[in-house]
């Protein structure tokens, strides 16, 4: 049973305790029987001590509700946007006195506007319960996920790096992209685009942070939606993993016997390839690539600009190509077999 608006210091506090518990004793003999806390209480600030004006008491359940309805949002049940900062700058100041990383992942929902136009406000309402839910299904114990505003979501993972934060945010994206939520007669297939960002690689602080992995949200977003975008200082829009197998490679606009041959890849992200080559291509040549993701199935084709060539060697070129209009079959099986890579990279280390 708090007094809800009565803040006193620790040594007032102690006086005005003992001076409740003390009377309190005297007529719990007087009468024979315990007296309620709370009687002596209110009786306390109403006829002894009355400095206090109109004191304001209220039933401990009702506190806590009230204490809750200001720690976590009432339609998704993920923390409030004030919980949330509050939980970064101390877990921040954790990181620092403990010399760990600590990783942010900003995920909004995609054409959340479109959802609402098209279904309705509750239908909205609905998917954002739901995304919440596999939200808070994925993270751990210790992490800690808030409503930052409106569809956008926030996660902070304490004690952990770009890789674990790569692989939680692609499985995550992955849960939500195949959800089908079935409202009334239709169903509504919702996707998400994640930004993510680390300390102290790409920040600082709190607000630091939070602007680095909206910035990569920002990225994913112009790339297309519907992928996990990491935070980088040089630009490069994607995480890259090695990928050492070999590759065919077709220039578009000549025939099979002139135009094909076989390379080296070095590295893959979901926006482009690298390979080593000892074909010179022009940047801007159109290429149709034959990439061998995984031994049980079926290559992968893929359509490409060269983007970029270097001479490594005599007559060796590193050469990138970016892949021009990647469709989800395509984007989705690079995106495993690098949350695959990232993986073993991190079991390993």
């Amino acid at each position: 049973m708090p007094l809800t608006h009565l803040d006193l210091d620790p040594e007032i506090a102690e006086t005005c305790w003992h001076e409740i518990l003390d009377p309190r004793r005297d007529m719990n003999e007087k009468l024979g029987r315990p007296l309620n806390l709370r009687t002596v209480v209110c009786d306390y600030f109403c006829s002894i001590d009355k400095g206090f004006q109109n004191p304001v008491v209220v039933d401990i359940h009702v506190f806590e509700s009230h204490l809750n309805s200001m720690k976590f949002d009432s339609l998704t049940g993920l923390y409030t946007r004030t919980t949330f900062d509050e939980t970064l700058k101390r877990e921040i100041s954790r990181a620092k006195r403990y010399d760990t990383e600590l990783c942010v992942l900003f995920l909004d929902i995609d054409d959340f506007k479109q959802i609402n136009d098209v279904f309705g406000h509750l239908a909205g309402d609905m998917v954002l319960q739901e995304i919440s839910r596999i939200i808070r299904q994925q993270i751990r114990t210790e992490d800690t996920a808030g409503r930052y505003g409106g569809e956008e979501m926030v996660v902070i993972l304490p004690e952990t790096g770009k890789v674990e934060g790569l692989i939680l945010g692609e499985r995550i994206r992955e849960c939500i992209e195949y959800l089908d939520f079935p409202y009334e007669d239709s169903v509504i297939r919702p996707t998400i685009s994640i930004g993510l960002a680390t300390f102290p690689i790409d920040a600082q602080t709190a607000t630091q942070l939070l602007r680095c992995a909206d910035k990569a949200l920002y990225r994913a977003k112009a790339k297309g939606k519907n992928n996990v975008m990491v935070y980088s200082r040089d630009k490069r829009r994607f995480l890259r993993v090695n990928f050492s197998s070999p590759v065919r490679v077709q220039q578009l606009g000549f025939d099979k016997q002139s135009g094909q041959w076989r390379v080296n890849g070095k590295n893959i992200s979901v926006a482009g390839i690298l390979f080593e080559s000892d074909q010179f291509l022009e940047p801007g040549t159109k290429v149709q690539l034959q990439i061998a993701l995984n031994e049980t199935e079926g290559p992968l084709w893929v359509v490409g600009t060269v983007v970029r060539v270097e001479t490594f060697e005599s007559s060796h070129y590193d050469t990138g190509v970016s892949f021009l209009e990647l469709d989800k079959t395509a984007k989705n099986e690079i995106s495993r077999y690098m949350s695959r890579q990232l993986e073993q990279t991190a079991s390993t280390a």
